[in-house]
């Protein structure tokens, strides 16, 4: 027999299985859908619903599984509102997938939050006036996703194991999914049919419309039109050479290293996950993105200098400033939490720095605790928006803007301890990972405004999309006698 004979012959077996499978059966192979026109006008292949069927009569778990992992970190997301990065790294920290497949969920997951607005914004139409639940929801969602954004993966994959997903829980679930998805492949992607631009890039880049508002207002149509854009970008993955330990030249002769865009320290690692590497769990590197490893260089503390972190977790910029400091002089490292100072203390001892003494302590109460006048140099890592560390964190974006309204009070109490713990002719570096005017330029008029013998050495900001890197501000200022 002619091996086409033989698929067709094997195709009309599954499918008389299929028609007498118990659904609720747990060795039930999945109903496979018809051959239908995509959205390129493509037919599929009798080969390709072959290939499927082999796959569902052998136990390949990897990509379902890592398609599975992905589900659950985005409803913990969704349901605790959970921070993104730290529920990946969770999961997939003990986790027993390959490489390759930790890299697909932290794509689908990223990539689902990323474009969370623009999804919804394709989805409705199928399920208006419908009750949907969150687990299914989130199934067409990060399967949205991987239809539009994900070219390399085929189509009949993305729906075969989408509507796997969802008849674990529910065999109607199954068929739910699978109508709206195929629908979806049928009438392709929905126009945006709002004229008005701001609405457009909202919708376009999901971010909300206040946000896109925003920044056109502080800056320009085009900045605000690259800052989104940018923010949707997959995160890279930046590491600081440990300078105490080692020195950039021998970690790039390892290969797996490449040098950064910005910084002197930096480093582009290219192997996986960096917090798994030997080279972070022996100290050599800490993960760090390079705009924010401008921020200690900036304060340029010496060997003898007693230096206060005011808000020092998780403890980057921390262990940045006890490097150059040579282990030496003296850092008393602050931060409201317990357990973040449990944190940098973890980051301490696997970096091999002494020079720190760490206090739980709210920062806008140090003066209540040190004399005026008693720290050669400050840095204020301020609390903020985090509007400059979209792409890494993009749950920030969806966040109510009368966050703003508690956060811009706050850094000018910081402020104020800082003032008055600085001694005359010391210097201070005031940083936020934020790109909101209010939060950087304007906070330090207000500042200098209020304390005329504070003057500005250096001021920097960071726009995300200029570097690769983070959304930064930072100034260095100096207290006359």
């Amino acid at each position: 027999m002619r091996y086409k004979e033989v698929v067709r012959s094997f195709l009309k077996s599954q499918s008389n299985k299929e028609k007498n499978t118990n659904p609720h059966s747990q060795l039930h192979i999945l109903t496979q859908p018809e051959v239908i026109p995509n959205n390129s006008g493509r037919k599929e292949n009798w080969y390709i619903r072959f290939i499927t069927l082999c796959m569902s009569n052998f136990n390949i778990p990897g990509k379902i599984m890592a398609r599975e992992v992905a589900l659950e970190i985005l409803l913990k997301y969704h349901n605790e509102h959970s921070y993104l990065n730290i529920t990946l790294n969770e999961y997939l920290k003990n986790s027993t997938l390959s490489r390759n497949d930790k890299d697909l969920v932290t794509r689908i997951v990223y990539g689902t939050v990323q474009n969370m607005i623009y999804l919804e914004y394709q989805l409705e139409p199928y399920i208006k006036n419908k009750k949907v639940k969150s687990r299914e929801k989130m199934i067409l969602l990060m399967s949205l996703y991987q239809l539009i954004f994900l070219d390399k993966v085929p189509e009949y994959a993305i729906i075969d194991e989408a509507v796997k997903l969802a008849k674990k829980k529910n065999f109607y679930a199954g068929k739910f999914v699978n109508a709206i998805l195929r629908n979806y492949l049928r009438n392709g992607k929905r126009k945006i049919e709002t004229k008005d631009e701001l609405e457009k890039l909202s919708i376009e880049t999901s971010h909300p419309l206040w946000l896109v508002k925003m920044f056109t207002k502080q800056y320009d149509y085009e900045t605000a039109k690259k800052i989104c854009i940018h923010d949707n970008t997959p995160p890279g993955r930046t590491a600081r050479v440990n300078t105490l330990k080692t020195n950039k030249n021998t970690l790039l002769k390892e290969g797996c290293f490449e040098n950064g865009n910005l910084a002197p320290d930096a480093l582009l690692y290219n192997a996986g996950n960096i917090a798994e590497s030997t080279y972070f769990k022996e100290g050599l590197v800490t993960i760090q993105d390079e705009s924010s490893q401008l921020v200690a260089p900036l304060l340029s503390p010496s060997e003898d200098d007693l230096v206060l972190d005011m808000c020092c977790a998780p403890g980057s910029k921390t262990t940045h400033l006890a490097a150059l400091m040579n282990n030496k002089g003296k850092i008393i490292a602050c931060d409201l939490f317990e357990h973040k100072i449990k944190l940098v203390k973890e980051n301490l001892k696997r970096l091999n720095i002494s020079n720190v003494e760490l206090h739980a302590i709210d920062a806008t109460t140090l003066k209540e605790k040190y004399l005026e006048g008693t720290f050669d140099k400050i840095l204020l890592d301020a609390p903020c928006s985090g509007l400059g560390v979209m792409k890494r964190k993009p749950e920030i974006k969806y966040h109510d803007s009368s966050v703003m309204d508690t956060i811009i009070p706050l850094q000018a109490k910081l402020l104020d301890n800082a003032y008055y713990l600085l001694k005359n002719n010391g210097k201070m570096v005031y940083s936020t990972c934020t790109i909101n005017k209010k939060e950087n330029e304007q906070m330090i008029k207000k500042f200098l405004d209020k304390y005329p013998d504070m003057k500005i050495v250096e001021e920097r900001k960071i726009l995300p999309f200029v570097y690769d890197s983070d959304g930064f501000y930072m100034c260095k200022l100096e207290k006359g006698k």
